[in-house]
């Protein structure tokens, strides 16, 4: 008898033991996930928080006259004029400098390399980081040039009654000149616009056919690779009828956007192009910018153009962001996962999640903003300083 007691005594304090095990596991339970509630909070909104203001963290007074131009390069800045051409980085010190006279510069990047090439003149010169750049002479005046993640150059010339598109390898041992693509203007019409793959394998253009009272607009694709030897190098093209063509892009290795006046087509497969995608829009396209993970549309309506769409697809053709903004602005660009707005006086930074991350109006009136590595830091060019920003306030 007096066992029955002893064990049903113990298995009493075993229950018991279990509901304080059952309540301590529940206050951890709740602890944890009114930590995590609140960390979600706190992330969300630090995450999609809005900044009006910034702290010059560093900043380089500019020595250049308003004939100097910047563009965003590998992670960096690049300066260019008639009178040669540097790489720098965020805090103004100087990685490369390239010396040439040029009385119409213009330039082009992909990865490490840059050409700078003059336009109306006969000389364009290629830029690896590497050394003082290599220097070549083509036979015609240039129209623009384009240059691909290996270093070779594609240069639009231009004759009396045809322009020729060559590939050039400036770093090649033996022969320079790749490939020449004449372009009869009376037959295969007027190339507007063109642009090389980053493997330098692959070139598209984009041509104006006038034929009479009729006008054409068509794209031509053109493969180096074995492919097209066997096709003279054309492999495939497409006709945007009276759509008038914008530019001509490569989105990474393989992929092109093709931009008209009533929207954009993406080509995937260069040895054997095929649509991949196609979008259309009802308002007036305003701007356009991409990267090589998504395309962003500004369409403009209402009576004065007042009412602006934003639009934002991946490369699948999925849309990603769709809503009406009100920025001031008369630059877009888009880098990684935002979009940045500016004007002479303004800069908005949104997101691609449709959050703003930056609102802010300056005093003094600014050039370009750039972003870096540090999500919080951005480079501010004025008409008198190299800035390193940090967004704060709010």
């Amino acid at each position: 008898m007096a066992e029955m007691i002893f064990l049903r005594r113990g298995s009493g304090l075993d229950e018991e033991g279990k509901k304080k095990m059952r309540y301590r596991f529940a206050l951890v339970a709740l602890v944890v996930v009114v930590g995590l509630g609140a960390l979600f909070v706190f992330s969300y909104y630090f995450n999609n928080r809005c900044f009006e203001n910034y702290q010059v963290e560093n900043e380089v007074e500019r020595s250049d006259s308003n004939n100097v131009h910047y563009t965003y390069f590998n992670k960096n800045i690049l300066k260019y004029s008639r009178s040669g051409i540097s790489a720098m980085d965020n805090m103004g010190k100087s990685l490369w400098n390239g010396g040439y006279e040029m009385e119409q510069p213009q330039v082009d990047t992909c990865g490490n390399f840059v050409v700078a090439a003059d336009v109306k003149g006969k000389r364009f010169y290629v830029y690896s980081g590497k050394d003082e750049g290599t220097s070549l002479e083509t036979t015609l005046p240039i129209v623009r040039a384009k240059v691909s993640g290996q270093g070779v150059a594609a240069v639009l010339l231009e004759d009396s009654d045809s322009n020729v598109l060559n590939l050039y390898d400036p770093y090649g041992t033996t022969e320079k000149l790749l490939v020449e693509i004449p372009t009869n203007v009376s037959e295969e019409g007027y190339p507007l616009d063109f642009d090389i793959s980053p493997d330098g394998q692959s070139v598209v253009a984009s041509y104006l056919v006038v034929s009479g009272n009729t006008v054409e607009n068509k794209v031509s694709f053109y493969n180096f690779t074995e492919v097209g030897q066997d096709k003279n190098t054309l492999v495939g093209g497409k006709s945007f009828g009276d759509s008038m063509i914008s530019s001509v892009e490569f989105i990474g290795e393989d992929t092109v956007a093709v931009f008209h006046e009533k929207g954009f087509s993406l080509f995937g497969r260069m040895k054997q192009p095929e649509i991949l995608y196609e979008k259309t829009f009802d308002g007036e396209i305003r701007s356009i910018a991409c990267n090589e993970e998504y395309i962003a549309v500004v369409t403009a309506s209402g009576e004065d153009r007042e009412e602006q769409n934003l639009y934002v697809y991946n490369l699948r053709g999925r849309e990603e962001l769709s809503q009406e903004i009100s920025y001031e602005y008369s630059d877009m660009e888009i880098y990684k996962g935002e979009i940045i707005f500016h004007s002479s006086h303004n800069c908005n930074i949104l997101r691609i999640n449709g959050h703003d991350k930056f609102d802010c109006h300056f005093d003094s009136e600014i050039e370009a903003v750039y972003p870096t590595e540090n999500g919080s830091i951005y480079t501010m060019i004025d008409a008198s300083f190299i800035r390193k920003i940090k967004l704060s306030g709010r």
